[in-house]
Order: C-alpha cells, then sequence, then structure tokens
C-alpha cells in the first residue's frame, strides 16, 4: 500500500552530506549493509586489516574483566546491558546480524534476545522480539530519557574491518536516535540505531590516515531522512532503504512490504539516514563515567571498606587502562590475568595493595554481647530437623542431621564462653586479618563464561586438594600459628563425630581456608573427589552464614541434565532411588520388579521415561537448611553424602573466614608432595571442647 504523504524532507537531493572523513554526493553509489557471514569471511580473509587512529580508554581480555571494572556493563553474557528499565552499556561483537553498518560516529546493529544458535554457531530469531519485552523496552527507555549508552567493540566483530588492538574496546558514549522492527528472516526483531555524542573529535577506531571531522559550524544538522505515513495504520516511519519506504509497524498488515510486495534479499541504507547527526544537546548524558576512577572513592582509613563488595570488583589500571580483578586479597596486580607469553612479555607494573584495617567482631556480628550465652534457634518445618543434644557436647549444643543410608552432619552451636576463651573463635578472626595467609581468588574450572573466578578468596595448606578450582598448596610447616589452632579445633570435631556414629576416625592432613568479603558466597557443589575421605570439618569465624543441602539433579529427577529441552536427558544406569526424589514411589516400584526378574531392561527404561515424558527436570528443594554462626563447628560424614547430595553457602554480605580440614589418601597425593601434610600440635594448639 502507498505511503499517503511525506515529513521532514528539508534538504535539495544534490546536496553533499558530511560524516567525519566521508564526503560524498547523493547521486554516488548507495550504502550497503552488512552481508552473509560467509561473504564477510571472505572479504577479511582478502585483504589485511586496517588500522585505527588511536588506542580506546579502557580494554579488557576477558568478559569477567570486562564487567567487574566498568559499572555501566554487568553483563557477562549477551550484548546489552541494562537493569530497572534503561539500556547503560551494549557490545558489538561477533554476530550483529544482517543489516549491520558501523562507522566513526554511528552504529546500526540489532539487539538481543529471543534468539538461540543454529548449527554454525550464528544468533537467529526463535520468536518474535515483544514491544514489551523488557530488553526492547530498557533501549527505549535510554533514548527516551536522553540517557547515553556506552559502546564496547569486541574483536571479534568483522564489520568494521580495522585492526582492534584488544579482545574487548570501550568505544564511547553514544545516544540512541532510533528504535525499529524489521523482519528478521520468519520473525520479526528490533534494530537500533547509535550515533555519538562528541562530534567535534575523532573517533580512535577510524583509520588511522582518515581525516578529522568537519568543525560543528560547518556541520549539516538540518538534513533529515524522510518520514513517510502508511496508509493502512496511519503509523509514521522513516525511509531507511534506497529500495523503497516500507511500514515499520509489526502490527500493521503491510508491515515489511514495498507496495504491498516483501522487500529484495540485500538492501542499501539510505544516505540520508546513515549521515543525519542531531545538534549537541546537553540534556543527553551518561548514567556513570565511562571509565570510572574506583580507587579514589575508597577510603582506605575506614574500618571495613577494604572488605566491602565494591572493593573486590575490578578497577581499570591507571597506567596501561586494562580492565583488571581483584584476586588478591590484599588488592590488585595488573599482570595477575595474564595467560599467554605475548601479554605476559608486556606485563604492566601496576598493583595497589589495600590497608587492610581488622574488621572488628562487632561490625560482622548483630548481637548485643557478641554472643549469645546459649542461643536459641527456631527451625522451619520445610526443612528436615535435627536431633537437639544440650548435654554430651556442653559447652556446644549439639545437632545432628542424618539422611538415612547416606550420613550425617553434625552441627556443633557456639557460644559466648567458648568464642571469648584465649585464641579462641574470637581472637581467630582479628588475628586471620592480620597476617598474610596468601589468600587469592582463582579461576573456575568449568563455567558459563571462561575465565570466571571464585566469589570468595581461598589458601589451601596441607596436601593437596583440588575442589572447585586448583589452588596450589602450602606445607603446615608454614601454616601460621592460628591456622593450626583451627586446626586443633577441627580435629576435635571431626574425631566426636565420627566415632559417635561407630565410624573408624581419619585425622585430617589438609586444611582449605576460605575468606568472604560482603556480597561473596559459594554455590552447589560437592567435596565427593575420590582422593578424600568420608569427613569434611569447617570452623566457621566473622559474619553468620546459611548453609543448604540439597539432592543432586541427576539423584533427583533420575537422569543427567539436558538443557533448553522439555525431555529428560541420560538415565541412570544405577539409579538408587533416594527419599523425596522425583517419582519416588514409581521409580522404587519399578527398580523392584527388574531386581525380581519381573520387567526386562528394555521395559525398564522406557517406564522410567514415560514417567517424564514432556517435563523438565529441575533443580531439588533443599531438605537441609543451617544458619552458621560464629564458632560454629560442621561436620559432614559419609562418602555418600558428598556423592548424592550438594551444599552451597552464602555469608550474611559481612567479613566471613570458613577453614575447612578433610583427609586427603595419600595414594592420591605424589609422595613428594607427603611432607606438606605432616603437622604436629602442641598442648596448646590441641583443642578439648571448652
Amino acid at each position: 500500500m502507498a505511503p499517503r504523504a511525506a515529513v521532514n524532507r528539508t534538504h535539495a537531493a544534490e546536496r553533499p552530506v558530511r560524516t567525519g572523513r566521508i564526503t560524498r554526493s547523493k547521486k554516488e553509489e548507495p550504502v550497503k549493509v552488512s552481508v552473509s557471514p560467509d561473504r564477510l569471511e571472505a572479504v577479511v580473509n582478502a585483504q589485511f586489516l586496517q588500522p585505527v587512529y588511536g588506542t580506546p580508554p579502557a580494554w579488557a581480555e576477558g568478559r569477567q574483566q570486562l564487567c567487574d571494572a566498568i559499572p555501566w556493563f554487568r553483563c557477562t553474557q549477551g550484548a546489552m546491558y541494562h537493569s530497572e528499565g534503561f539500556c547503560y552499556g551494549f557490545l558489538i561483537d561477533a554476530d550483529c546480524g544482517s543489516r549491520t553498518y558501523i562507522d566513526d560516529e554511528v552504529i546500526i546493529t540489532r539487539i538481543g534476545g529471543c534468539c538461540t544458535k543454529d548449527s554454525e554457531g550464528n544468533l537467529t530469531l526463535e520468536k518474535n522480539q515483544d514491544p514489551e519485552n523488557a530488553i526492547v523496552q530498557s533501549i527505549i527507555g535510554s533514548m527516551d530519557s536522553k540517557l547515553a549508552v556506552g559502546l564496547v567493540i569486541g574483536s571479534k566483530n568483522k564489520i568494521l574491518n580495522r585492526e582492534l588492538p584488544h579482545r574487548y574496546n570501550i568505544m564511547d558514549w553514544f545516544r540512541v536516535t532510533n528504535v525499529w522492527f524489521e523482519k528478521i528472516g520468519q520473525k520479526h526483531g528490533v534494530k537500533v540505531r547509535f550515533e555519538k555524542l562528541s562530534l567535534c573529535e575523532k573517533s580512535w577506531w577510524a583509520l588511522k590516515d582518515s581525516l578529522a571531522p568537519a568543525p560543528l559550524e560547518e556541520r549539516d544538522f538540518e538534513t533529515k531522512p524522510a518520514s513517510l505515513a502508511c496508509q493502512n495504520c496511519s503509523k509514521e516511519s522513516l525511509l531507511l532503504y534506497n529500495e523503497g519506504w516500507m511500514c515499520l509497524n509489526p502490527g500493521c498488515d503491510d508491515f515489511w512490504k514495498i507496495d504491498g510486495a516483501p522487500p529484495p534479499g540485500e538492501l542499501t541504507f539510505n544516505p540520508d539516514f546513515l549521515f543525519f547527526r542531531h545538534r549537541p544537546d546537553p540534556a543527553v548524558q551518561p548514567h556513570y563515567s565511562l571509565v570510572p576512577d574506583l580507587l579514589s572513592t575508597l577510603d582506605e582509613n575506614a574500618p571495613d571498606v577494604s572488605t566491602s563488595r565494591i572493593a573486590w570488583k575490578g578497577i581499570v589500571c591507571p597506567e596501561c587502562f586494562k580492565c583488571i580483578r581483584r584476586t588478591f586479597w590484599q588488592g590488585w596486580k595488573c599482570d595477575d590475568d595474564s595467560t599467554n607469553a605475548e601479554e605476559c612479555s608486556k606485563r604492566c607494573p601496576f598493583q595497589k595493595f589495600m590497608n587492610m584495617n581488622p574488621v572488628s567482631l562487632r561490625v560482622v556480628l548483630d548481637h548485643f554481647e557478641l554472643a549469645p550465652i546459649k542461643r536459641a534457634i527456631l527451625f522451619d518445618k520445610k526443612f528436615n530437623l535435627p536431633a537437639i543434644d544440650d548435654d554430651s557436647m556442653f559447652p556446644y549444643r549439639k545437632l545432628t542431621y542424618k539422611i538415612d543410608g547416606v550420613g550425617s552432619i553434625t552441627h556443633y552451636v557456639s557460644n559466648r564462653a567458648i568464642n571469648g576463651r584465649k585464641n579462641g573463635p574470637d581472637d581467630l578472626f582479628v588475628n586471620l586479618q592480620r597476617g598474610d595467609l596468601g589468600l587469592k581468588r582463582f579461576r573456575l574450572q568449568s563455567s558459563l563464561v571462561a575465565g570466571t573466578l571464585t566469589s570468595h578468596f581461598a589458601v589451601n595448606y596441607g596436601m593437596p586438594y583440588k575442589y572447585v578450582v586448583s589452588v596450589d598448596s602450602k606445607g603446615f610447616d608454614e601454616a601460621p600459628e592460628d591456622l593450626l589452632r583451627a586446626l586443633g579445633r577441627l580435629s576435635w570435631a571431626t574425631e566426636n563425630a565420627v566415632v559417635s556414629v561407630g565410624d573408624k576416625y581419619l585425622p585430617p592432613n589438609e586444611l582449605l581456608t576460605l575468606g568472604y568479603f560482603e556480597d561473596m558466597k559459594i554455590g552447589f557443589h560437592d567435596d565427593g573427589e575420590s582422593s578424600l575421605g568420608p569427613s569434611i570439618a569447617t570452623l566457621s569465624l566473622g559474619a553468620k552464614a546459611t548453609m543448604l543441602i540439597r539432592m543432586k539433579y541427576k539423584y533427583f529427577n533420575g537422569s543427567t541434565r539436558k538443557a533448553d529441552t522439555k525431555s529428560i536427558g541420560t538415565l541412570l544406569q544405577d539409579d538408587p532411588v533416594l527419599k523425596d526424589c522425583m517419582f519416588e514411589d514409581e521409580r522404587k516400584t519399578l527398580k523392584k520388579e527388574l531386581h525380581d526378574g519381573d520387567i526386562s531392561q528394555h521395559e525398564y527404561d522406557a517406564s522410567r521415561r514415560a514417567l517424564s515424558k514432556g517435563r523438565k527436570g529441575k533443580e531439588a528443594p533443599a531438605t537441609i537448611k543451617m544458619e552458621l554462626h560464629h564458632g560454629d563447628l560442621v561436620v559432614m560424614h559419609g562418602e555418600k553424602l558428598q556423592k548424592y547430595y550438594e551444599h552451597a553457602v552464602a555469608p550474611e554480605n559481612k567479613l566471613r573466614f570458613a577453614l575447612t580440614a578433610r583427609y586427603v589418601k595419600p595414594e592420591h597425593v605424589d609422595a613428594r608432595e607427603y611432607k606438606k601434610g605432616e603437622f604436629y600440635l602442641t598442648p596448646e594448639q590441641i583443642y578439648d571442647g571448652k
């Protein structure tokens, strides 16, 4: 259907259009949008990437480093960081979609969401992007509120065709000028046009030998792309492409049609749309600094600033402008994220270690007198309830959680008399902050984002042990006095818990110390490595933490996890059918029938699949919840406990230490490491339970 009328056309057809280094007439060849990935790859391979003019104001070699240091891009996955209805940051990287354009001042790309990867790894729209979608609303919100958006360009982007210096490069502040819908495949998706805020300065990603941008007084701010109203829906849409005008309202019957017919497969941008510019508007402002200066905001003399949430986030190195994460307990080192020989040879010497003022118990504990004489505990009945023993371990209160056929968890609840004893938990908490224990954050062995660090600091003494990360171990002969005192307490708790259930006690020969700053936690995991004995003991110091125990996914569902489908994964060959698992009665009956020979293995598997037909697996609910307070001890005992169950710990957003002792089997350790696990406690370090 033909358009009704044209508006906002204020320039002559022959008028030149200028933008930075680009000066071209309207009679020149139209500017083409991006083509297929295969053709793009061929173009890139056929010529050398062009050098850029300058250097980015900040950069990162990893996604987490970028997100840790740049507050307007806290987005470890996806291309757009949005929060509370606004878009703050946007990443232009490998797959920008069809009809994409990038020059020195304008970027046209699609927004993310509602996408899935095809067999070649390209993103494709899985469903229509709705105008009410939160991502769509946030980009419109930033445009309507005149909130500038920070842009980052990744080295995998092939549209710019220039040699980018780093994996992720901060570009500049941009304003959102246009948001519209297009037909993308069989779905409709959203496209956005960004325009650089500063039109006076040459962009660092411009070609090295390109001309400087035209002065503002010589700019043409009057030329605008034509805007036409649809006869069918009466809504106006810009003339985006030279091939013809189209209605861009996805709710209209004439959406994405030229004279009632679908547009050609390859479209060319209307130069008026590419090269028009907005006059500088002081009302368009960013929410944050483009490159934040975190260190200037931290008062090292404040008693708790060194362990606050913001203090363990990333910073931008003031010398080389690299985004770096805080991996050390004391602070930051610029070269700590270097992973290859070439980068290591260019290491930046910058480091910043904080003045780690000890945090007092008064700051992390809410109790009037730091600890009660006897702790009153309210148990939530939706969780397993423990057996309570107030006598045999006095002055401790002993809580025992039993999981039939699996194992037990013993919680020794501390109090003021225990904590205040000389060299007790109160003294340990302060003393651990004064020395350099060697605490550090390590890379997770498996994570959605490569190179992700743990949300806690760790150091290992004694026999080498590998939990969710590989941690170098130090010998007990290097351990500070206070760690050996803690080891004495943990040895006492382990022996008492194990002997009370009639099992053999294996003295711990390894001590893992974890330190948590504000807002740090450790997610669900198990300590079920074959190299470990059946007992794990933990001493909690500082802020209160909540510990949750739940059945592992595969034992709860009877099958392995299969992401993004409505079907189950691989069935367990040996299904233990644990108490309170999904379809417990049905699975137990089927297992008995198989054992008795009433059904075949094929019938057994088919029946189990039928139970879960059309149902997506889900995580098991937590069955045990414990509040761990300052001075408390917890002993998990039983090899099956770590095999079938997992646990998570979330501190109360304040400083906390967790010291965990285990027995590492010597046959799983290099004989040269045995000496690290040898220790001898003095009479003062041996604990008697008081």
